[in-house]
């Protein structure tokens, strides 16, 4: 299945994205793993004509040339590819497995993009419990478009991250819409 745009993560980023990128007439589809707590923004993108994959997820890898992805496969659609311009990396961090760690690392599970983390593990988190947490800030890299960096230090052309998958403290609707524009 061909579109413009593919969605990775059904979240409040990914759907203000696609909003945005529906209104400016692309063909946009969204795949979620999970439900979408955000009624509202999800509602909006199907009657916008958004595509709406909800429980199914992408599969690590996908396929490239060079450093631009080409197309993914989902759970759900199995060899049937969705093929796109631009792909929206907006699956959120560790409740969410956008990011999964180990005993002494964290990564991103489904592109190996270059992830910002403490690597001493007993920085991770502080004792005071309703403390901002240093975990908080982990997140993928990106260049000045929001273009996620691959692992080995490649900028992959057209795959973007939007919301809380982004390193630092971030404004979820601000990076969405932020994305929004380098795209139309």
């Amino acid at each position: 299945m061909r579109f413009d745009t593919v969605i990775i993560g059904g979240g409040l980023a990914g759907l203000i994205v696609g909003c945005g990128l529906l209104e400016a007439g692309q063909k946009v589809v969204a795949v979620t793993r999970g439900l979408s707590l955000n009624e509202a923004p999800r509602n909006r993108f199907i009657s916008l004509g958004g595509e709406y994959l909800p429980g199914d997820s992408v599969l690590p890898g996908g396929e490239w040339k060079n450093d631009r992805l080409l197309r993914v496969y989902t759970r759900n659609l199995g060899k049937t590819p969705l093929e796109a311009d631009n792909f929206i990396l907006s699956t959120g961090k560790f409740f969410s497995r956008g990011l999964v760690t180990s005993m002494d690392s964290v990564r991103e599970p489904l592109f190996d993009c270059l992830v910002d983390y403490e690597h001493d593990r007993s920085r991770w988190c502080t004792n005071e419990f309703f403390d901002r947490q240093p975990f908080e800030d982990f997140g993928v890299r990106v260049d000045d478009r929001h273009r996620v960096f691959l692992e080995e230090g490649r900028i992959a052309e057209n795959v973007y991250a939007a919301g809380e998958i982004l390193a630092g403290q971030i404004d979820i609707e601000e990076s969405a819409l932020f994305v929004c524009k380098n795209l139309i």
